[in-house]
């Protein structure tokens, strides 16, 4: 059997990552597979690499592989990391409905960028874990690594 999630062109975003079935809230949806590295100095590191790195850790990073590496983010996402690597459900997902995480809820370094995610409660902007406003952290309480709540 194959992932119960699919990559495609997404009309205004590049890739994206999407249901191949129905989710139910708090379901199992995929995980981001792939080599584990330690890196302190993100010096040398190409720059398509770089840009799809999952922190696992504060100086460790999943290089996430297919189709997992095209989800895209949401400042009001359905699915949240349940431990360093596995997305679940936040609310119930439709066949056919892009999946999305909140990128700021797995970093810790200085990356940061604008947000297009195009929600009602967009922030308009991607970063650290620790300068989510607390509400943000409430609402993603059951959806956030471990790790980074304690840094």
């Amino acid at each position: 059997m194959g992932k119960p999630v699919y990559a495609k062109e997404t009309p205004d975003r590049g890739w994206g990552v999407f249901a191949g079935r129905d989710f139910a809230a708090g379901e199992f949806i995929t995980k981001f597979d792939g080599p584990r590295v330690h890196i302190e100095s993100m010096e040398g590191i190409p720059q398509e690499v770089w840009d799809h790195l999952l922190n696992v850790g504060p100086v460790d990073y999943v290089i996430p592989r297919e189709p997992e590496v095209r989800t895209n983010h949401s400042c009001d996402p359905n699915v949240g990391l349940v431990d360093e690597v596995s997305l679940a459900a936040m609310r119930p997902i439709k066949k056919d409905e892009e999946i999305t995480f909140d990128y700021s809820t797995t970093t810790v370094d200085d990356w940061h960028m604008a947000c297009r995610c195009g929600a009602p409660c967009c922030r308009g902007w991607i970063g650290r874990y620790r300068d989510l406003p607390a509400e943000v952290k409430a609402k993603y309480e059951k959806f956030t690594p471990a790790w980074i709540k304690v840094l």
